[in-house]
């Protein structure tokens, strides 16, 4: 009887183990469920609310960068009839370039505005700059080949092979052709990136607009007017590609140092 009751008590004790570690088992489960399993709905929840907010804010910043890049450069940009004073050098951007190395029709709406400039308003010096990849492939060669076709002098045209990005351009305009004073040749769409960027360079800057406007170019020039706010004022990055001063010469200083050889002559 005794040696039962003590198998019985063993067996009850199992039972009521068994019984309480099942019980556990199953509460921590429940808490588990109603309690980390909501946490971890909330935590989701909070994410979701936080990245929301996030792009939300980035949006706003993006059209804030814009908008400022917009407000600082407009004032600054003129039509070809309207330009605001004398400017010693101009840059004309680059476009595409035919097979038949002819100028696309963006390039040739840039290059024609500037041949009617440098014939009302009798420019000195142009900086043709764009891309030359290849041998084969040759923006600046090809502008200065359709501007000289149009009668403008070889000595008036300087080229810039190094293209990168019209923030590299302006950059080479200032540090290797050392201008301080530039007037941007292209489209309004790209001038309200250009002339901030030449401004923020510190080059006193304005832009005559050209009279093609593509509207296929406003979306791309959104992210560029970003881009072009971070290099001005974030990274001030240097161009790709630098190398030593060439300094623009104007053709009052050609004259003097001509005048300046004849006299030592004498």
């Amino acid at each position: 009887m005794t040696a039962n009751f003590k198998i019985n008590r063993k067996i009850i004790f199992l039972a009521l183990k068994f019984y309480f570690i099942l019980r556990m088992k199953y509460t921590i489960y429940i808490v588990y469920f109603f309690y980390f399993k909501h946490m971890k709905a909330k935590i989701i929840i909070s994410v979701i609310r936080a990245l929301g907010v996030i792009f939300i804010l980035g949006i706003f910043l993006c059209l804030s960068i814009n908008a400022y890049v917009l407000w600082v450069s407009n004032a600054s940009i003129y039509d070809k009839y309207n330009i605001p004073e004398w400017y010693q050098v101009w840059l004309i951007f680059w476009a595409s370039v035919r097979p038949n190395k002819e100028p696309s029709e963006i390039l040739k709406d840039r290059l024609d505005t500037a041949v009617f400039a440098y014939d009302k308003w009798r420019i000195e010096q142009i900086i043709v700059s764009g891309d030359n990849r290849t041998e084969h492939y040759n923006e600046p060669i090809a502008m200065k080949n359709y501007l000289m076709k149009q009668w403008i002098k070889k000595s008036d045209i300087y080229v810039d092979y190094a293209w990168f990005d019209t923030y590299d351009s302006i950059y080479r305009a200032r540090d290797v052709f050392q201008v301080e004073k530039l007037l941007l040749f292209s489209q309004k769409f790209h001038l309200q990136r250009a002339v901030y960027i030449g401004n923020g360079l510190w080059i006193e800057t304005k832009g005559i607009s050209t009279e093609l406007q593509v509207d296929s170019y406003k979306e791309r020039e959104f992210f560029g007017r970003i881009k072009a706010f971070l290099d001005v004022e974030i990274f001030r990055s240097k161009p790709k590609y630098l190398w030593e001063p060439i300094p623009i010469i104007s053709n009052e200083d050609i004259e003097k140092g001509k005048q300046d050889l004849f006299n030592k002559e004498k």
